[in-house]
């Protein structure tokens, strides 16, 4: 885990310039209106990086929505910094393994381009289901299918070279072990969507 986080920290000042997002804005947009926010919505987003999403999700959700970010590495946080108005947003230094809110608190668990990267992916799964409302929403995407990242990775090489996506089929079983229901799963080049509800 060090030697991963240890790269993210590394790599958080250029990390928008290296992925090109300042061009992806409209694609992002898409994402983050897949996610079926609502005003006023309780959001956490896991893995949330730079915070690329933030302002999107903060103006989905309104002033009377509370948007909670969560990341492991703390120089991700601080770049995430710089995607949001001052004091608007919660950013939390955390792993997704132990998510630290009571159960049953956000209306939608949001994790964008975040998931080949926690190790024990069934524990994270757990952990995001746990802190989910009884009807709320779980939502995983990325700008690129399984395959395309699990190449990009391999190519990066170092402490991620196997952070690997899982398949469509393992990740609606890992989603059905974490108990979530009503599972859809997308897989196109680029573009991968997942998501599942937690049952009332």
């Amino acid at each position: 885990m060090k030697d991963r986080k240890d790269f993210f920290d590394r790599h958080a000042a250029n990390w928008d310039d290296r992925h090109q997002y300042e061009k992806k804005m409209p694609q992002l947009l898409e994402v983050v209106k897949s996610f079926e926010l609502q005003e006023g919505h309780w959001i956490l987003d896991v893995g949330t990086g730079t915070g690329i999403l933030l302002p999107f999700i903060k103006e989905a959700i309104g002033p009377k929505g509370n948007l909670v970010a969560m990341d492991f590495s703390f120089k991700m946080l601080e770049q995430a910094r710089l995607h949001q108005i001052p004091n608007e947003n919660v950013l939390i230094n955390a792993s997704v393994e132990a998510i630290p809110f009571h159960s049953d608190r956000f209306d939608r668990v949001t994790c964008f381009s975040a998931f080949p990267h926690f190790p024990n992916k069934a524990r994270a799964l757990h952990e995001m289901v746990r802190v989910l409302k009884k009807g709320g929403k779980l939502f995983i995407a990325h700008l690129h299918s399984v395959e395309e990242i699990n190449q990009f990775h391999q190519r990066v090489g170092g402490p991620v070279s196997h952070d690997f996506l899982p398949s469509p089929d393992q990740i609606q079983g890992l989603m059905i072990n974490s108990g979530l229901g009503k599972i859809s799963i997308m897989n196109r080049p680029g573009r991968f969507f997942a998501q599942g509800s937690k049952p009332r």
